[in-house]
């Protein structure tokens, strides 16, 4: 009966230890998938955001000129850059997205690229007789 309970002393640290490298790989693992799901969870609010811009400007475009939208973006590290008919989703290095719009879209200050915040996109005529959206930070 003694020689049992000498070798489960002597087995006792190294169940230990094992089962301390266990729990630390296990925690590692469940941090590293944590961090991995709250940013495809920002990047998936970044592209909702861009597909709620897209439709506020078709929104806009089938409206009457002064037709006005206002359209909260969360891009979460994202941007929105602006080239006349073309918008593009960019995450980090990424274009995640690229849609065509119905008309050219200027914004206020001539600067084309859009961050998160909250937008008013309004219809207007230009002095051509052309239409075209305004973009303005709100």
């Amino acid at each position: 009966m003694m020689r049992r309970d000498a070798k489960g002393v002597e087995s006792l640290p190294v169940v230990l230890l094992l089962s301390a490298v266990l729990a630390a790989s296990t925690l590692a693992i469940g941090t590293a998938c944590l961090d991995r799901v709250q940013r495809l969870g920002k990047r998936q609010r970044a592209i909702e955001s861009f597909n709620t811009f897209v439709e506020r400007t078709r929104m806009v475009s089938t409206g009457g000129i002064g037709n006005v939208q206002q359209v909260e973006l969360e891009l979460t590290g994202g941007k929105l850059i602006i080239d006349a008919n073309l918008v593009q989703l960019i995450y980090g290095e990424e274009v995640l997205r690229s849609e065509t719009l119905p008309l050219p879209v200027v914004q206020d200050g001539g600067d084309f690229e859009i961050g998160t915040g909250s937008y008013a996109i309004e219809l207007l005529r230009g002095d051509e007789g052309g239409y075209f959206l305004e973009v303005r930070g709100l």
